[in-house]
């Protein structure tokens, strides 16, 4: 055999390969952590509430419109990042990057919201008058804005990847899980509306 025709053998790459799915269950920590913190508050909403004669307090008006348009604009944003995570999955990097653009103003709306709701609800958590409800309801709208701004963070990061090139059909880990999380975001705002505007 001349060196022509004999085969070719390569040794494999002495590298480590990555370890696959680690931010997925990075983010499936996190996840886990948030969704105690949501299920404790709540949970304690609800057994304050049906311990008081009356509850929510009186005195205590609650906006019904900016309480509906926050569900609706979550609603939304959940919509959004799943199309550009389908989108950057399909190899449609512009569909991708307007998804993910709309989410974030979706994301940022939604904190504007937020800060109204908690400015003009007319009492704050040192009130003596309204009490623990103060204290529950805004420990629930601070967990949802912290939430929420962590999750705006981590989609302007991945869009940056995005129009960077640097993800594609075939590396699209890292927009799996801000997905993810940010369906978590939408989840425990959702768990928080109901508890708050529908049940009580």
């Amino acid at each position: 055999m001349t060196a022509a025709t004999s085969p070719q053998l390569a040794l494999p790459s002495g590298e480590r390969p990555r370890p696959r799915n680690l931010l997925n269950i990075g983010v499936l920590v996190v996840v886990t952590g948030g969704v105690a913190l949501f299920t404790t508050l709540i949970a304690a909403y609800v057994s304050i509430g049906h311990a008081a004669k009356v509850w929510p307090p009186n005195g205590v008006t609650l906006d019904v419109y900016t309480g509906n348009m926050l569900a609706i604009t979550a609603l939304m944003s959940a919509i959004t990042v799943e199309w550009a995570s389908f989108a950057v999955k399909r190899g449609d990097p512009a569909q991708g990057t307007w998804g993910l653009l709309l989410t974030a103003g979706f994301g940022a709306g939604f904190l504007l919201l937020l800060w109204q709701l908690g400015s003009k609800i007319g009492f704050g958590p040192g009130s003596a008058k309204i009490g623990p409800f103060a204290v529950i309801f805004f420990a629930m709208l601070a967990s949802s804005g912290a939430v929420t701004l962590l999750g705006i963070f981590a989609v302007l990061m991945v869009l940056a990847r995005v129009l960077g090139h640097q993800m594609t059909e075939t590396n699209s880990e890292m927009l799996r899980a801000v997905a993810w999380y940010w369906d978590f975001v939408v989840v425990a705002w959702l768990a928080v509306f109901s508890a708050i505007w529908l049940f009580s």
